[in-house]
């Protein structure tokens, strides 16, 4: 009996470093879009989105979000005043929810007319 136990253990040790020389402990390659250099990538593995501030015209950005493929999703002006003149960045940007919201500290919905920016 104790030296099937053993040879049992030896087993799941040899499965186990099986196991561990298998697995892919490679980082996971970087996001970048060549024709969208400021381009910001917000997600994970499974998938997610870029995000580009485009043009500034304080308090008023023009926000890109392209599919990870590159191609545009959507786009449209917000109104961002943080109350210190701050620029709008893509990294200050939370969310996209895909009906053209986007998350900051508080909801906005991408406008196409500037003037329709709140």
């Amino acid at each position: 009996m104790k030296r099937f136990l053993m040879v049992i253990g030896a087993l799941a040790l040899i499965l186990l470093a099986l196991a561990g020389g298998l697995m892919d402990f490679s980082k996971d390659a970087v996001h970048q879009l060549p024709d969208h250099p400021n381009a910001q990538w917000q997600g994970a593995a499974d998938g997610g989105h870029y995000i580009e501030v485009t043009r500034a015209e304080p308090p008023y950005f023009f926000v890109q979000v392209r599919y990870e493929s590159g191609s545009l999703w959507s786009e449209g002006w917000l109104k961002y005043d943080d109350g210190e003149a701050g620029a709008l960045t893509a990294s200050q940007v939370l969310a996209f929810d895909g009906d053209g919201v986007i998350y900051l500290q508080q909801r906005k919905v991408l406008a196409s007319d500037k003037s329709q920016a709140h």
